[in-house]
């Protein structure tokens, strides 16, 4: 499976709603700085979000710490609930990789690496399309994104940045006709 088809995937599988954003509003006051994954938490996030979005032409989302990332958000932006139920999923994630493969996700080959994120992927567009609730494994999938083509690489890398409104022209000639409104 490519990258893109990958996405395509993902973005069906999800239904394109990030999990959690509605605890991230502006003007909801959390409480920062504590973040409450480990180091590990973050490394095997980054090892998971690899096979999501694996380096090929362009970097993976390992090259922008998406791991890193969702742990902060995660610990910032979650409510206590979300936050439990993040860890949940990662400990099934983890408990999935044992059951299934008997060792851990990072002592897999990248073949079955792949094979079981897409397997747990079925399951969660399966799960979407019955109207259940949300896959527990949906908000990683999501997170992944979100951090990926939000981060300085993924913006700068990947996609193509454009400014906006566009470059600064301070001394204009006023011709008298409307303004511009965007």
């Amino acid at each position: 499976m490519n990258r893109r088809d990958l996405l395509a995937f993902i973005a069906a599988a999800t239904g394109t709603a990030l999990i959690g954003a509605p605890a991230a509003r502006a003007y909801d006051e959390t409480s920062i700085g504590e973040n409450l994954f480990s180091p590990e938490d973050a490394a095997f996030l980054n090892d998971v979000a690899e096979v999501i979005l694996p380096e090929t032409e362009t970097p993976g989302a390992r090259a922008a710490d998406v791991g890193g990332f969702m742990t902060v958000y995660v610990s910032d932006c979650y409510t206590g609930a979300q936050q439990e139920r993040f860890r949940e999923s990662l400990a099934t994630l983890r408990g999935w990789s044992e059951d299934v493969y008997g060792k851990p996700f990072g002592a897999l080959s990248a073949s079955e690496q792949t094979a079981m994120i897409e397997d747990i992927a079925r399951l969660a567009r399966i799960e979407t399309e019955k109207g259940a609730t949300p896959h527990w494994f949906t908000p990683i999938h999501q997170l992944t994104l979100f951090g990926f083509f939000t981060s300085e690489l993924g913006a700068n890398e990947v996609l193509r940045y454009e400014p906006v409104p566009g470059e600064y022209i301070g001394d204009l000639d006023y011709d008298g006709g409307p303004a511009w409104a965007t």
